[in-house]
């Protein structure tokens, strides 16, 4: 009975061995994985009410508009109705959307606008703005176009549309399949009024990019966050100087290409919430020395050092009195702005020196009064004494320099530069 039941086991897993061997091997693929979605591109809702003159949405130069949403309609009412008297204009509206753009500085008008669909054809005329009865004119038909452009779609293009350096004609007509216009010669100030049209009913969107040819040199703004050390965004606003014109306003972005123009300077801004403010003057020689603006941005936190613009140069009398010479003032001018700004906060000054180790007391003696000329530089520029601590560095700190020296392959004495840290904030 024993061994008539053992055979019967030993038989039972040779029949599941056996059913087991002969499944096929499972082969690791990606099918019935979900595929990895591709990045959507977002559509940029169109203002509202923009399909009307009244309120054409405003354009910025070298910021692209869209891709937009499709437009739909020709709004409350279509203002472009052809007759007998006026020209190169649209036969009627179709979808259309109104934009309105004033120059910040002189140069040549170049408009480029990309359908997302080859197949949609976009007719484009662009108006010389002049008071607020503009509008109701053109609704009169007593305003023409400076361009238009209403060749069908041309699909070498992509259907791309607009006026540029390389147009030849003012006016493009129907019969054509030029793509451009001729470029506009723009001054300071001036404002132009752009209306596009899809004559495609259920057609898609379009983003339209205005930008001015002209002498400048590019400065890219970088925005970083200085206790990260890493790129960041913020609302950057940047202004002509002389006649507060705004160049570009962006909200939350990142790294941003500006032309900087000869005989032009401009203020930057950044801003961010829990960030001090950031502030820089940049001309066009300075554009052409460095490509890069680093703005870093700096939290508003105890720990959080403020930038020191540039290097600090101090002069010493005989009586060892230190003094903080006036090239150095610049440096410090992003300093004085903040702590004006916000006289809440309380900072401590550290001085900072080079030493080559052979007396290190003295030095650190020496760098703390760098710290007091520091700080009586700023007590100068109405910074209250009470909010100004001072120190110079510890033994230890100068060591620690020391031994950086000797690991550096050059080997040469260090000069770092003071600091100024934030103690508290309120």
């Amino acid at each position: 009975m024993k061994k008539k039941f053992f055979l019967t086991l030993v038989l039972t897993l040779a029949i599941i061995a056996g059913a087991y061997s002969q499944q096929p091997k499972q082969i690791k693929t990606n099918k019935g994985k979900k595929p990895i979605p591709k990045p959507q591109i977002l559509e940029t809702p169109i203002p509202a009410r923009s399909a009307d003159c009244f309120f054409a949405a405003p354009l910025q130069i070298d910021v692209p508009f869209g891709p937009t949403e499709p437009p739909r309609g020709y709004g409350f009412v279509s203002e472009i109705s052809k007759d007998a008297k006026t020209k190169n204009v649209f036969d009627q509206e179709h979808n259309s959307v109104w934009y309105i753009l004033t120059i910040p500085y002189d140069g040549k008008l170049c408009i480029d606008v990309t359908p997302k669909a080859i197949a949609d054809d976009y007719d484009m005329l662009v108006y010389k703005y002049t008071n607020k009865y503009f509008c109701n004119r053109i609704i009169g038909n007593k305003v023409t176009p400076i361009r238009s452009v209403m060749s069908a779609g041309n699909t070498e293009t992509k259907g791309i549309t607009g006026i540029g350096l390389k147009g030849k004609l003012p006016h493009v007509p129907k019969t054509s399949t030029a793509a451009y216009a001729s470029y506009i010669d723009v001054t300071e100030g001036e404002q132009y009024v752009i209306v596009v049209d899809n004559l495609a009913s259920g057609g898609l969107g379009h983003t339209i990019l205005a930008t001015i040819n002209t002498e400048f040199a590019p400065l890219t703004v970088l925005p970083i966050d200085s206790v990260k050390r890493e790129r960041t965004t913020a609302d950057i606003l940047i202004k002509d100087k002389e006649n507060n014109n705004i160049i570009l306003e962006k909200e939350d972005a990142g790294a941003q290409v500006i032309k900087i123009l000869p005989r032009k300077d401009y203020t930057i801004t950044l801003k961010k919430d829990g960030y001090f403010n950031y502030r820089r003057d940049v001309t066009h020689a300075q554009a052409v020395k460095d490509s890069i603006l680093t703005a870093r941005l700096v939290q508003i936190k105890s720990g959080s050092k403020l930038p020191i613009n540039g290097y600090l140069y101090f002069d010493v009398d005989e009586l060892n009195n230190f003094t903080l010479l006036p090239e150095s003032y610049t440096a410090l001018d992003d300093v004085v702005k903040t702590l004006q700004e916000y006289p809440q906060l309380v900072v401590e000054i550290i001085g900072r020196i080079p030493t080559e180790g052979f007396s290190l007391r003295k030095d650190a003696e020496n760098s703390r009064l760098r710290a007091e000329a520091i700080k009586k530089y700023l007590i100068g520029r109405g910074i209250p004494d009470a909010n100004l601590k001072t120190r110079g560095s510890y033994i230890k700190e100068l060591e620690a320099q020391l031994t950086q020296q000797k690991k550096s392959k050059s080997g040469s004495v260090l000069t770092p530069n003071c600091e100024i840290k934030i103690l508290k904030t309120q």
